[in-house]
């Protein structure tokens, strides 16, 4: 039986918030232009510096609570694909999303946690499109875009696996912190359509497709299984985090 719990993302909390910024910023331009036209008679020079000064920047803020809010919406769609895959899997899980994991002063946000008897697995889902190309012990990944005509862009994203270890790390410390010395494992997903070009170690899983997550998941058996007691416990500390 899988048992579903679902946190609220920390980013889904921004977009209202960036919506409203993107609208202000990109309606107040237009308002101060008018205003500085109806003005003009004036002829303050000082006063005009200070209009287009302003309506520069609310054009800038504009862009940039437009690209964050973009980003952003992109990852929740990924999330939500995370929620519809977990509902098929079948077998004895406690799937927990967007966990908020904490240990001293390091903190993360999990996209999904697979708590079962074969043990435990971070999903990582990035809803990124294109050619993805990159190693394991590369700062930075490139992804590429192709376009009619020839257009092609390329964007630096950092390392996926860099976040996975970091999640990897608190976990594990707030496992051991309550005397449980486990195996975690690990999986980057990718929800959009990607072409992968990458260069990994052996036990860097990626999954490119919903089939391949969940032929991953179903098929998965770490180092060292969970006893029951083992299961029980741990689910009912993501449960009721103290984090």
């Amino acid at each position: 039986m899988v048992n579903l719990y679902k946190n609220k993302s920390a980013n889904v909390k921004k977009l209202p918030f960036l919506f409203v910024a993107q609208v202000i910023s990109g309606v107040l331009p237009a308002v101060l232009f008018t205003v500085y036209v109806l003005r003009l008679e004036e002829r303050d020079v000082w006063l005009g510096i200070i209009f287009i000064s302003v309506m520069l920047f609310s054009f800038a803020a504009y862009l940039i609570a437009g690209q964050r809010y973009n980003v952003l919406v992109s990852g929740y769609r990924g999330e939500k694909r995370l929620v519809k895959i977990a509902k098929k899997l079948s077998g004895e899980y406690a799937i927990f999303t967007n966990l908020p994991v904490r240990y001293k002063k390091n903190r993360s946000e999990i996209d999904m946690l697979l708590v079962g008897p074969s043990g435990l697995l971070i999903v990582e889902v990035k809803n990124h499109s294109g050619v993805i190309s990159g190693s394991s012990g590369a700062d930075t990944w490139i992804q590429r875009k192709y376009y009619r005509k020839g257009k092609v862009t390329e964007i630096k994203m950092d390392n996926p696996f860099r976040q996975i270890k970091r999640q990897r790390e608190i976990l594990k410390s707030i496992l051991r912190s309550n005397g449980f010395d486990v195996w975690v494992d690990n999986i980057l997903y990718f929800s959009g359509s990607v072409s992968l070009r990458l260069n990994l170690c052996a036990n860097s899983y990626v999954a490119s497709s919903e089939n391949e997550l969940i032929g991953f998941i179903s098929g998965y058996k770490s180092k060292k299984p969970l006893t029951p007691e083992e299961y029980a416990k741990i689910t009912e500390i993501f449960k009721n985090p103290k984090l």
